[in-house]
């Protein structure tokens, strides 16, 4: 194993317990589902279906069943729009406690764990992470699913 692989492993080691960090320390699933729904709109309340599906990532079908259980736990409201076809999804207060506490032990856990590194490491450490996320980009890698996958069809 040579140093860049050594490197690499230290990394997808540090991002693992970074994960599992904040899942410890806060409500589950704020990066898919209802969580990651009430964190765009901290940012976005009142984005309509279609701005949703764009800052999330999910497809319609998914994001209607993420909003409905989300309405159904008294997180956000459906408001009708103007638009054919699509609605604006907004915070109740209920939801929008839920969200800010969320961020609030997100930023604790951050700090937590970046604690150990002084403002000038941390500084280091984004232009270093920045580089390599840059170099993965013009090598191709984006990160973005090329297509979809048919759920559940065992074609023959």
């Amino acid at each position: 194993m040579n140093e860049s692989t050594k490197t690499l492993a230290q990394l997808k080691k540090a991002s693992k317990l970074v994960r599992l960090a904040f899942r410890k320390n806060g409500p589950k699933s704020f990066k898919r589902g209802q969580g990651a729904l009430l964190n765009a709109l901290v940012e976005n309340d009142g984005a309509t279906q279609r701005e949703l599906v764009r800052i999330l990532g999910l497809n319609r079908g998914d994001l209607k069943d993420v909003v409905k259980k989300a309405a159904r736990n008294g997180y956000v409201t459906i408001e009708n729009t103007d638009e054919k076809r699509t609605y604006a999804v907004k915070l109740t207060d209920e939801g929008r406690t839920v969200a800010e506490k969320r961020v609030l032990a997100n930023d604790r856990t951050a700090d937590d764990i970046l604690s150990c590194l002084t403002d000038d490491e941390i500084a280091q450490l984004n232009v270093l992470t920045e580089k390599i996320i840059l170099s993965m980009k013009d090598k191709g890698v984006n990160g973005k699913k090329k297509g979809r996958k048919a759920r559940g069809c065992r074609c023959r």
